[in-house]
Parts: C-alpha cells; structure tokens; sequence
C-alpha cells in the first residue's frame, strides 16, 4: 500500500497536466527516472540560470560548494507539500557553504502568483523548461545533491517523509568530508 502512494505521489503531476497517462507516458517518465538515477556519480552539467530576482549563477558559481537543486512547479502537490520542510533545511543550514537551486519550467509571472501565497526559499530559477529536460526530469519533484567538486552525490525523486531528512543527512555527510 505504501509503495502505491509513493508510485501515486510520483506520477500525480503527469496526470493532473493530461489526465490518465498512456503507456507510453508513463514507460517514457520510468526511463527519464532511470537515466535521472544513473546521473550519480557524474559531473553536474554546466549552467548558467537566472533567479526569479535576476542573478546569474552558473556551475563556476558553485565550485568549492554543495548544491541542493530541486526540481519543482508550481502546480504540483507533492512539490507544495515538501516547501515547508525544505525552507526549515534551508534555514538550518543557511550558514553553511550550500546553494540551493530551485529551477522550474513555471514562467517568472506563474511563480510570482505562487509565491504570494506560499513562501520557498531556495533560489528560484523560472523558465527553464529546456534545463528540465537536459537533466532528463519528468517526475517531480527531484532532487540532486552535488558535492563541492561538482559530482552529482545523490538523487532522490519524488517525495515522502524520508525526503527532507536523506537530503539533510547527504548534506551533513558532504560538510564534513572538506
């Protein structure tokens, strides 16, 4: 039953957009999560993403830092429900050498509207449908962990309870290890 709701959470953005997901769909979001799941232990790719505030920060930005990105849109319920333990890791480790990048194919305009109502304070990165499918994300939401020499250490796709506390513990994991 519990893994029914984890298969639910995953694929439920894909099904609010389009209604019941084909086949095909659904066999073409499994093979963007395997190839997503065989990203680790790879360089994250370069980037050069503008923030919803207008900054520009790429890979180089990064190096010598941990990077959280999560992978997220405005319309999806799995997204919303983890916000609120994602900002209380952010504030537990806002003085720690961690950027935290939340990029989303949402335009700038849909995601000022979201965040009048909710707060996410991670750096948000609109409009960036094409760095979507580069990083073959079509499960949302998804998680990378990059290590301070820009190797992809974790992903995690999808949420659940453990979520917030494996991307911590990662994180914590990758302080250390200077």
């Amino acid at each position: 039953m519990k893994i029914h709701f984890y298969i639910l959470l995953i694929y439920l953005p894909a099904i609010a957009l389009v209604g019941q997901p084909t086949k095909e769909q659904i066999k073409a979001v499994e093979t963007a999560k395997k190839e997503v799941k065989r990203m680790k232990g790879q360089p994250f790719p370069d980037f050069a993403l503008t923030t919803l505030e207008g900054t520009v920060i790429t890979k180089e930005d990064t190096k010598g830092k941990i990077l959280l990105v999560n992978f997220w849109f405005s319309r999806c319920k799995p997204c919303i429900m983890e916000m609120p333990e994602m900002n209380e890791m952010v504030k537990e480790l806002k003085d720690e050498e961690i950027i935290f990048l939340a990029p989303t194919f949402d335009d700038a305009e849909l995601v000022d509207k979201f965040l009048d109502k909710r707060d996410f304070d991670y750096h948000i990165i609109p409009n960036v449908k094409d760095f979507c499918l580069e990083m073959n994300v079509r499960s949302y939401p998804t998680h990378f962990i990059v290590n301070r020499e820009g190797i992809i250490e974790k992903v995690i796709i999808g949420y659940s309870s453990m979520t917030v506390g494996a991307l911590k513990k990662t994180a914590r994991k990758l302080l250390k290890s200077e």
